[in-house]
């Protein structure tokens, strides 16, 4: 064995031996560090830390291919989806952050420092990567030569890291082994190529527009390029387009544009993740305060469409109108900018929520004196073993106080007032936002022109100040049957979708009279806001919401039902009688009532929200319904 716990030359095959398993005999808990134990907030509920990463590491390098066809290929399926786990992806190559993590860590615990079948791997994965680039600068991802921008960007991003890593072991450590000086400098070559490919092609700028996330991350890489190799060039090239980003990826409503629309999914998911790393590098620079004026807006679109739980447990997103994926709920997340974007605190842990974290997961490691205690490792692609569980970790890190954090949601639009009419209005998609808050209850209420198979629009939360997410709506997404046929509208009797699934282009009047949606966002005036809009050919619908409750009432020309997804927690109480029913949870009531007529159902359905279950509730109808939302603490 070497020194390393490396086995060297294999002298059965005369190749490179494999990369052993780690020895936990030799290591405790206590040997790896406080920031080795925090979860990256990438998927929900993770809690994932080094250590999982550590056990299964030697897994997936001896996976990379070290002979032909394809050598170096990443032929394990722990990263991208089953179908897309092929030689031709330079997605999947994204794990030679981890391959270049564990062999520069110098931490104790770490037997891969070093060690040279970790190194040959790297590199082979690394010469990999540089076949799939085109002469040009792109990279592939779903087929042969099949370049496209998420391909390039994503690639990028995560060189420009595995570049830091080894640079940084480097100036660490003289003696160092670095990996081949002629293959470093072609993977420097090759992201000098692809970052001006992406920053001057008028192709790839046109899509990032429209998908945004995709190009974004071209901020980070680019700095992440020019911390070690300054050039004047791409420097101007990256600000000229972060400032022209400005206005072309942010709606005048203020959502990251996705599918040329809004998702809410990849707007706190994505860009929340390449926002952590553009901080990193334009932090105390130049690029700061225009980083800072940019995000701004985003963060205050989020502060009206995330409605925590008064218990501060997690939010509601506002997501039914998203046009890529499923609903996306939250958890908080790690916005490092929140030191200079103080509303932006509102959505992250608090130091002493990371510090908890670490206390716990440092006594589950162990648990059952199992040590490591951690999952098995899925081959099932996804995020079984991915990069993005690195990346974090290894950007700046900020976290608030308890009271920084809460300074900020008392500020968050819903809690700071309890009476207003706001509106947000998309020019580019058509979608329009409104947002009423009175003393009993705030609501989304979501329209536009129905351009992709999930959106859902009409009402898209309901949620009391101390009872929280009282009705949430969800995605029609066709290809995830969690949360198809979950979302709030009208139904015909023998239709498959609600209405609100269509086009639902309203007309909106405040106290009687008419507003006009306008691009950008506002208050509309004080007093009751009336929303009327047709349901298919012959059929229509009127939302009045006044001071005490919401108002809703349909003529439609045959049977018909009216779809009301409700969020009911273990604890809370609902009883369903003729013509009412009761939702109860602790102090705070929501109390439906609708014609004797209607049939009501109340139904069960798999979809959870945290510790909400969604359960629809159904009124059947004939011809008309009217019925009234109301709220109330029982306190009053």
């Amino acid at each position: 064995m070497l020194a390393n716990g490396g086995t060297g030359t294999d002298r059965r095959t005369g190749g490179i031996g494999p990369v052993p398993a780690p020895d936990f005999r030799r290591t405790g808990p206590e040997d790896f560090a406080d920031e080795d134990y925090i979860a990256p907030q990438v998927w929900v509920h993770d809690r994932r830390g080094i250590p999982y990463y550590y056990k299964h590491f030697h897994t997936v390098a001896n996976k990379v291919r070290l002979e032909g066809p394809h050598r170096g290929f990443i032929d394990i399926v722990v990263h991208r989806s089953p179908e897309h786990n092929q030689p031709y992806n330079a997605r999947v190559q994204e794990n030679h952050l981890w391959l270049a993590y564990f062999y520069t860590n110098r931490s104790r615990w770490n037997m891969y420092y070093g060690m040279p079948e970790v190194k040959h791997r790297l590199e082979a994965v690394l010469e990999h990567l540089l076949t799939l680039q085109s002469p040009q600068g792109a990279f592939s991802e779903y087929g042969w030569e099949q370049y496209n921008l998420p391909g390039t960007s994503f690639t990028l991003q995560f060189l420009g890291q595995t570049v830091r890593l080894l640079e940084e072991a480097r100036a660490a450590d003289p003696g160092f082994p670095f990996i081949d000086e002629k293959l470093y400098d072609s993977v420097i070559e090759a992201s000098r190529k692809g970052i001006v490919h992406v920053l001057r092609d008028g192709a790839f700028w046109k899509h990032g527009t429209g998908y945004t996330n995709q190009y974004t991350l071209i901020w980070s890489a680019s700095a992440a390029y020019l911390a070690y190799r300054p050039d004047a060039g791409i420097e101007t090239s990256m600000k000229e387009r972060y400032r022209q980003a400005s206005a072309a990826f942010i709606s005048p409503a203020g959502f990251y544009y996705e599918n040329n629309g809004f998702d809410m999914n990849y707007n706190v998911g994505v860009h929340i993740q390449n926002m952590m790393a553009d901080y990193h590098y334009f932090k105390d620079t130049p690029m700061e305060q225009e980083m800072i004026a940019k995000e701004s807006r985003f963060i205050e679109w989020l502060s009206y469409n995330l409605v925590l739980e008064p218990d501060g447990s997690f939010f509601t997103s506002n997501a039914a109108a998203s046009g890529r994926t499923a609903s996306s709920h939250y958890e908080r997340k790690d916005i490092p900018l929140a030191e200079k974007l103080p509303q932006a605190r509102a959505f992250v842990r608090t130091r002493e929520e990371v510090a908890a974290e670490i206390a716990e997961a440092r006594r589950s490691i162990a648990k059952d004196g199992m040590w490591p205690h951690v999952p098995e490792l899925a081959l099932t692609g996804g995020n079984a073993y991915n990069p993005y569980g690195l990346y974090n970790r290894i950007m700046y890190r900020y976290a608030p106080t308890e009271a920084e954090r809460a300074e900020a949601v008392a500020r968050l639009p819903y809690r700071a007032r309890d009476r207003f009419n706001h509106q947000r209005i998309d020019d580019r998609s058509g979608l329009q936002f409104t947002y009423v808050r009175r003393p009993d209850y705030y609501a989304a209420f979501n329209a536009g022109p129905h351009r992709a198979k999930a959106q859902s629009f009409g009402l898209g939360l309901l949620w009391h100040p101390a009872g929280g997410i009282m009705l949430s709506s969800q995605t029609e997404h066709p290809s995830l049957q969690a949360s198809r046929g979950l979302s709030w509208g009208t139904r015909s009797g023998d239709g498959s979708r609600v209405y609100e699934s269509g086009d639902v282009i309203p007309a909106y009047a405040v106290r009687g009279e008419a507003q006009s949606p306008a691009a950008g966002f506002g208050d509309l005036a004080e007093g009751d806001l009336e929303i009327k809009y047709a349901l298919g050919a012959d059929g229509a619908k009127t939302l009045h919401f006044g001071e005490d409750g919401i108002f809703v009432d349909i003529r439609h020309p045959a049977r018909f039902e009216e779809r009301i997804p409700l969020m009911i927690a273990p604890e809370d109480r609902i009883a369903v009688g003729k013509g009412q029913v009761v939702l109860q949870r602790g102090t705070a009531m929501l109390c439906i009532t609708f014609d004797e007529a209607a049939e009501a159902r109340l139904v069960p359905q798999s979809f959870g929200l945290y510790r909400y279950q969604l359960q629809m509730l159904t009124l059947g109808a004939d011809e008309t319904l009217t019925y009234t939302m109301k709220m109330k603490s029982l306190a009053d």
